[in-house]
């Protein structure tokens, strides 16, 4: 116990090192397979970049990131020797009984991360939430509605409350396997509620109210907004991720509360301005909006009637299709690197070199953490090497060799580094 209160001590009070590089723990864990060189380790480091798609080794000020990590890990080994956490074996290091106890906790941990994340990607885990945060925004905004009688708030809250129902009947549609059943119900329920909404809109004209309005009306819209954003985003990624069009149905509906509570603000603020009118056309938008979806989805319904698999490519989030570009363009940057630097001019083995630094399984915490399989790493690969061709960068067949053009990308990538120096993330090459 003495001897970890001296850790504890010890890297609590590092002041002569720069803030974010406390590696104690990832080098502990690096070292559960078995003794490791710092360069070893320093591979087992740059993987978690690259297992999220950034190949190109960051920089840090005029030093290469490289240098400065490995300078960093000599450093924190020394250390951590000097509590009783690693020993040197030559040029590797190995945990001690005190260093591995310590690693197996911090990998228990990284298990324990991965349970929680994979019970919150469950869709009935969705529905759950999904079904609490409706009741708790019913509860909010549908006093706040009344209370301003604001036409646009009304319509929106008893559409969130008709939400709630329909959580609840994705769950149990879930678990009793019928979501194409629930889906129909869920694209129903939007229309009747599209319909009661333009309804009552409609009649407002001919009989107008002027809402009060006060700071928890304009509360209650606002946190409605950040909710439903949230849990937009959560349905959508959740249900492209388990392909439930019943889960995408929803995504809509939250996608469309959004709208709504920034429709219903203006309407709030141009009462404050009596101007009345604008709410009412506000609630006829949103009933609008609601129907415009409702109609939207039941065609993609009755479409998936005889179909064996659901088309849900149209409803691709857009921030993860960026993200996706992206991951491609590094990796195809990296194997143009490759054959320019790494003395790789072969296909087949340009393809066995990306294969390798796609594969993280001997990388303790991303094995814990569950990511340590690079989905669609073949196709990744392909991509990246179909597109270097079709740009011209990469000129040949079995034999590959780099082109004038793709020279001239490569030191617009390197622009930013010192001397137009580029260096390949350790493990790598």
């Amino acid at each position: 116990m003495a001897r970890r209160g001296r850790l504890g001590r010890l890297f609590r009070n590092r002041e002569q090192k720069p803030e974010g590089h406390q590696h104690t723990d990832m080098i502990a864990m690096c070292l559960w397979d078995g003794p490791r060189t710092v360069p070893e380790i320093q591979r087992q480091f740059m993987a978690f970049i690259r297992r999220f798609g950034f190949f190109s080794a960051p920089h840090t000020g005029e030093r290469d990131y490289g240098e400065d990590l490995q300078e960093d890990l000599g450093q924190h080994l020394r250390e951590m020797a000097g509590v009783g956490w690693v020993v040197r074996q030559g040029d590797r290091y190995a945990l001690t009984p005190l260093g591995r106890e310590e690693a197996g906790q911090r990998l228990a941990a990284l298990s324990k991360v991965r349970t929680r994340a994979q019970k919150l990607l469950e869709p009935e885990t969705v529905s759950q939430v999904s079904l609490g945060v409706h009741l708790g925004l019913a509860a909010l905004k549908l006093p706040a509605g009344l209370l301003s009688g604001s036409v646009g708030l009304i319509n929106d809250a008893t559409d969130t409350l008709l939400d709630g129902l329909s959580s609840l009947l994705v769950y149990l549609g879930l678990r009793m396997e019928k979501e194409r059943a629930v889906n129909v119900f869920l694209v129903l329920l939007m229309l009747g509620t599209g319909g009661l909404t333009l309804y009552e809109a409609i009649r407002r004209f001919f009989v107008p109210f002027d809402p009060e309005v006060d700071w928890f009306t304009f509360t209650a819209v606002i946190l409605s907004a950040l909710a439903c954003g949230l849990l937009y985003l959560y349905q959508r990624f959740v249900g492209l991720r388990s392909g439930q069009l019943a889960l995408i149905t929803q995504s809509v509906d939250s996608r469309n509360h959004v709208i709504v509570a920034a429709s219903v603000t203006a309407g709030l603020i141009a009462s404050l301005l009596r101007f009345g009118l604008l709410d009412t056309l506000v609630g006829l938008a949103v009933a609008i909006l609601i129907l415009k979806s409702a109609i939207e989805l039941a065609i993609e319904t009755i479409r998936t009637f005889g179909e064996e698999e659901i088309d849900l490519s149209r409803h691709r989030m857009g921030l993860v299709e960026r993200y996706e570009r992206l991951r491609q363009a590094q990796l195809r940057d990296w194997m143009l690197y490759v054959v320019e630097n790494g003395g790789v001019s072969a296909r087949a083995e340009l393809i066995s070199q990306a294969r390798d630094a796609l594969d993280f399984q001997d990388n303790p915490a991303l094995r814990e953490l569950g990511l340590a399989q690079q989905p669609q790493t073949a196709e990744l690969i392909a991509r990246g090497l179909e597109e270097l061709l079709e740009r011209g960068w990469l000129a040949g067949d079995e034999a590959l060799s780099i082109t004038s053009s793709g020279r001239a990308h490569l030191k617009q990538q390197m622009s930013g580094t010192r001397g137009d120096r580029h260096r390949l993330s350790p493990g790598q090459r």
